[in-house]
């Protein structure tokens, strides 16, 4: 027998339980949302980097800013880049390890920090030379414009942090052999580049984004950090601005090209240029009138002559075998000029301090000192 319904007492059908799943399905929706968009909200809002500039600062002059620096042959030189982070919505600002910054010729209110602001995120400096690859040779003007043409060489020693660790080594090599008896000389020219990579701190290589300061195509950018350092005074009166020329390579060569102009930009000497910046400060200009004072004597032995220092010749005084163009520096005690002598030239190849005998070519050409008229 069979149960009938009576009419107006069907049962209702179980709407309660639907209703409870739909608010618990909802509440998960929820639980799993809000993680979602507050990280959509943090990556969207997360900084970028738009742009990189390198800038210095030395012990006399602490505010980092870019540009062409002189410094004296002891002075300390600071390397840093600053950065420019992108806010989503809120701006930009600039992030340097250093107190005070200075950008197109005003102080910057920047973020100092030495790292990312991000802790799941990285950055890395990879900081470059731009040099020669060529260091020196001859010249012409067919040639000129490639082998003065510069390119970036990676500086390790300077590490990867936003504050450089040190100075740039020289990374040029062309296979120019530069001798075994240089006397080191802490002067010279070097221009920076720098490249800077942020990474996710989940063990890829693969930067997120990336930004360059002004590199190669930007070379005679003012803004570009070009740190040139002064000879020591115990040269003089050889003119300290002789040591901006260290570091740049050497040339000779015909005509068809301006010694004088490379020399005046920090790009490249002569033999000639260097030693008319040894004795007047210039690069350019008439060569000084010379007064002859004697003749050396030149063999696969030694260079001798019957001149003698602080009466015949001096510290300063130019030596010449042909267009090859010495600057005498200092005696090696015994009085007399001779091989042992200490001396400044650049013969195709970049400055450099060492013998005379070893600067001087074994070739039958006469080789004369002569004395700076007027000095």
């Amino acid at each position: 027998m069979t149960d009938t319904l009576i009419p107006g007492l069907e049962l209702e059908p179980p709407r309660t339980e639907w209703k409870l799943l739909a608010i618990i399905f909802g509440i998960l929706i929820v639980l799993i949302a809000i993680p979602l968009l507050r990280w959509r909200h943090h990556e969207n809002r997360r900084p970028t980097l738009v742009e990189v500039r390198v800038v210095a600062a030395t012990e006399s002059d602490p505010v980092f800013r870019e540009g062409a620096r002189i410094v004296g042959p002891k002075e300390k030189v600071s390397l840093a880049v600053a950065l420019r982070l992108e806010y989503p919505g809120d701006g930009s600002r600039w992030l340097a390890p250093v107190d005070r910054l200075e950008l197109d010729g005003a102080l910057v209110d920047h973020i100092e920090a030495e790292s990312w602001p991000e802790t799941d995120r990285t950055a890395r400096t990879f900081w470059f030379t731009l040099e020669s690859p060529f260091l020196g040779g001859r010249l012409d003007a067919e040639k000129a414009q490639s082998k003065l043409a510069v390119r970036p060489f990676l500086a390790p020693e300077m590490g990867q942090a936003f504050l450089a660790s040190g100075e740039p080594e020289s990374h040029a090599d062309d296979g120019i052999n530069l001798g075994d008896t240089l006397v080191p000389v802490n002067a010279g020219t070097y221009r920076l580049y720098a490249r800077v990579e942020v990474v996710a701190n989940d063990g890829s290589s693969r930067p997120l984004f990336a930004a360059t300061s002004a590199g190669v195509d930007q070379f005679d950018n003012p803004a570009m950090v070009r740190i040139s350092r002064d000879l020591v005074e115990a040269f003089n009166p050889i003119v300290p601005a002789t040591g901006h020329l260290f570091r740049l390579p050497g040339f000779e060569g015909s005509s068809d090209w301006d010694p004088a102009n490379v020399c005046r930009h920090l790009i490249a000497t002569s033999s000639e240029t260097f030693a008319l910046m040894a004795v007047t400060g210039q690069c350019e200009g008439d060569s000084p009138a010379l007064d002859a004072l004697g003749r050396l004597d030149v063999s696969k032995a030694d260079v001798t002559s019957t001149l003698r220092w602080q009466i015949d010749v001096n510290p300063g005084d130019i030596v010449k075998q042909g267009n090859h163009w010495l600057v005498l520096v200092s005696d090696d005690g015994d009085g007399s000029l001779n091989g042992s002598d200490l001396v400044v030239h650049s013969w195709h190849r970049p400055p450099a301090m060492l013998p005379l005998a070893d600067a001087l070519d074994e070739t039958s050409t006469e080789v004369i000192a002569y004395g700076v008229a007027g000095r």
